[in-house]
């Protein structure tokens, strides 16, 4: 009897312990079936919002804008309209501004050509000298220069290559920069006194092959009265970089208008490496009026706006300006 009970026992038990398996298998099915169209539909939304998202194939794109327009479009918008003057140099057009001097002596005019991929208010030392230099008797132009040629420096392999594309690029640049700075010296003629030429980085280094080209084509019409270099350095590819600052520091020392070399204890490699060269050659060829200086700054590639003034005022009143 007791046996026939244990056994009924053991199959309900049995039975109850199936019925609890099944059920279980039974949920885990149904939540991985929701799981599954939970999916699905997270991807079908997914891919209904991508096709919504996706612009049309004949949607045109806008056109990436150069640098140098972006530099323009800033100064047209956030500079009073009084001190932002166009200028047509040949079939180009450039962006000007005129800060007139504010002095009681008029000294003359200061053109400030700021470095390649640099605005007309460049923070590194070009403002600053926009707006001071007028304080002291300075009629400022400022000009927003073009990008850097594109390609340039070449990236030919054959380093003979290299000085080929490289000429042709550069020849092209500085027939633009002569019709440019010629247009920028016409516009000067408006104010009384002498002319200086502010260049800062690559610019100055074209500007001093400019001036030596007497008699060719292209040059600068005017030779300025003074020109004051800004950590100037010849930009062109690694073997030939070398070659090309020397060739800038021996036509600088052949130069015949005064010059004032500046540089900065923290400066471009080249700007630093060439700077002794400069002031040697400039000796051997007993360079009047050359003078060259090395400021202290805290942040690379900006110039301690104190020092600078001093160094341009002192160098200026030296040679009797």
């Amino acid at each position: 009897m007791r046996s026939s009970l244990t056994l009924s026992k053991l199959i309900i038990f049995i039975i109850l312990l199936t019925w609890i398996n099944i059920n279980a298998v039974a949920q885990q099915d149904a939540a991985t079936e929701t799981k599954d169209d939970a999916a699905q539909i997270s991807e079908d939304s997914i891919k209904s919002e991508g096709a919504q998202n996706t612009p049309p194939e004949d949607t045109p794109t806008l056109p990436l804008i150069s640098l140098s327009q972006q530099h323009k479009d800033d100064l047209t918008h956030y500079l009073p309209t009084k001190n932002v003057k166009p200028l047509l140099a040949g079939t180009d057009d450039y962006i000007t501004l005129i800060t007139e001097n504010t002095s009681v002596n008029s000294k003359g005019v200061a053109i400030l050509l700021p470095d390649w991929q640099q605005g007309a208010t460049n923070p590194k030392a070009i403002n600053f000298l926009r707006n001071q230099l007028p304080q002291h008797g300075w009629t400022t132009i400022s000009i927003q220069p073009t990008d850097k040629p594109e390609n340039y420096p070449s990236s030919a392999i054959k380093v003979d290559v290299q000085q080929e594309e490289n000429q042709t690029i550069i020849n092209d640049y500085k027939i633009k920069l002569a019709t440019m700075i010629n247009a920028v010296l016409s516009m000067a003629k408006d104010y009384p006194g002498i002319v200086m030429i502010i260049a800062q980085g690559n610019h100055g280094a074209i500007l001093v092959d400019l001036l030596s080209q007497s008699g060719e084509q292209p040059n600068i019409s005017q030779v300025p009265n003074a020109l004051i270099l800004l950590s100037s350095y010849v930009l062109t590819n690694e073997k030939l970089i070398d070659k090309a600052n020397t060739d800038f520091a021996k036509k600088l020392a052949a130069s015949e208008y005064p010059v004032l070399d500046l540089y900065l204890k923290k400066d471009n490699h080249f700007a630093l490496y060439k700077a002794k060269e400069r002031l040697l050659l400039s000796k051997q060829e007993m360079k009047v009026y050359y003078r060259q200086r090395q400021l202290n700054n805290s942040a690379m590639g900006y110039y301690p706006e104190t020092e600078l003034l001093t160094q341009v005022n002192s160098w200026l009143k030296s040679i009797g300006w």
